[in-house]
């Protein structure tokens, strides 16, 4: 079974103020964290709409791994999302789909990838396509542009522990398929938050 881990994640000195709002459950993670789940908090990529209110008063985490799929996490302040950040380890096959969809609209991109007896080399061409109008290192360079590490600060974070995180999400991590599945726990080292680990809003008992 795989692990589908979702929640928003506070300072532990602003757990009164999450008390305040409506939501569904909160705890202390540990010494520094907290983590609370709202009726919108999920297992989805997007960052949950009824925690601005929240976010108001305080920044808010919104961190979630679905061990087999991918990880990632956004930062909220004041209602806006201020760094996010998205892994995903199906990314290529998903914009590969889309390129044979947009490019035979009228065929099933599911039998020329996967069920065709030439499916093979037909995949092969159009990756090869693909590669040639955006390289691997482009996707991962768009997926760093959206990320600001400096905003880590609101959540006290020491500033060896922000080094280790710029080192960590740099390229040639974030290119390296033999690091993939290693980042994210890495990632959870540096915060103090290994224990964000089996918790959702399915979870809660």
């Amino acid at each position: 079974m795989s692990e589908f881990t979702s929640g928003n994640l506070i300072l532990t000195t602003y757990k009164h103020i999450v008390q305040k709002h409506n939501t569904i459950h909160v705890e202390e993670l540990n010494n520094k964290w907290s983590v609370f789940i709202t009726e919108s908090t999920g297992a989805s990529e997007a960052v949950p709409e009824d925690i601005m209110d929240i976010t108001q008063e305080a920044p808010v985490l919104y961190f979630y791994n679905f061990e087999d799929h991918g990880w990632g996490f956004s930062i909220v302040q004041r209602g806006d999302v201020i760094a996010t950040f998205d892994f995903s380890y199906e990314q290529e096959e998903i914009e590969l789909m889309e390129y044979v969809q947009e490019k035979f609209p009228d065929q099933d991109h599911i039998e020329l990838l996967y069920l065709s007896p030439d499916s093979d080399s037909f995949k092969e061409d159009m990756v090869q396509e693909l590669e040639q109008l955006r390289s691997k290192e482009d996707r991962v360079k768009a997926l760093i542009n959206r990320l600001d590490v400096t905003a880590f600060s609101l959540f006290e974070l020491r500033a060896d522990q922000l080094e280790q995180l710029r080192q960590l999400l740099e390229l040639e991590n974030l290119s390296n398929p033999q690091n993939q599945y290693q980042l994210v726990e890495e990632f959870k080292g540096i915060l103090d938050i290994e224990e964000m680990s089996w918790i959702g809003a399915d979870r809660l008992e």
